[in-house]
């Protein structure tokens, strides 16, 4: 009879370990996307007196399982959101937003200002995002199995 014993402590804090850091690190990873949403956002947002470009709010929500967050703009004159129907209407654009150059996302593609502010990078910027995500969690996995 063979007997092999083996001091898991080691192990197990390790593996704690990676489990706090690698929380750390998708959060952070989270919030790097969701800023460079905000940026692309705002930076191709149409532009009249300024107010929409600025009128961006950013709650982010973590739990053991997950990281959401939340990004919305709001412009409201009673109870209409003129943010709302910057977004989803068809319009031309004035002169303050045709002076506007657009912006680049963190993947490198460009964004001409206009309607769908919020939800054309987020959709353009997906993948990248995911990416960026599981690029900075093999990264800490990496450093701790080291």
């Amino acid at each position: 009879m063979a007997k092999i014993t083996i001091n898991a402590k080691d192990v197990l804090q390790k593996l704690v370990k990676a489990e706090t850091e690698s929380g750390k690190a998708v959060v952070q990873a989270v919030n790097d996307c969701a800023d460079d949403l905000l940026r692309v956002s705002s930076e191709i947002a149409p532009h009249d007196k300024g107010i929409l470009e600025k009128s961006y709010a950013q709650e982010v929500n973590t739990n053991r399982d997950q990281v959401t967050v939340n990004v919305q703009y709001a412009v409201r004159e009673g109870n209409f959101n003129y943010a709302v129907q910057m977004h989803e209407g068809e319009y031309r654009l004035g002169p303050g937003s045709i002076a506007k150059p657009g912006t680049e996302g963190m993947s490198g593609t460009h964004y001409n200002v206009g309607n769908k502010f919020l939800t054309r990078p987020l959709e353009g910027e997906a993948d990248t995002y995911r990416k960026h995500i599981r690029q900075v969690l093999r990264q800490v996995i990496q450093k701790d199995g080291q």
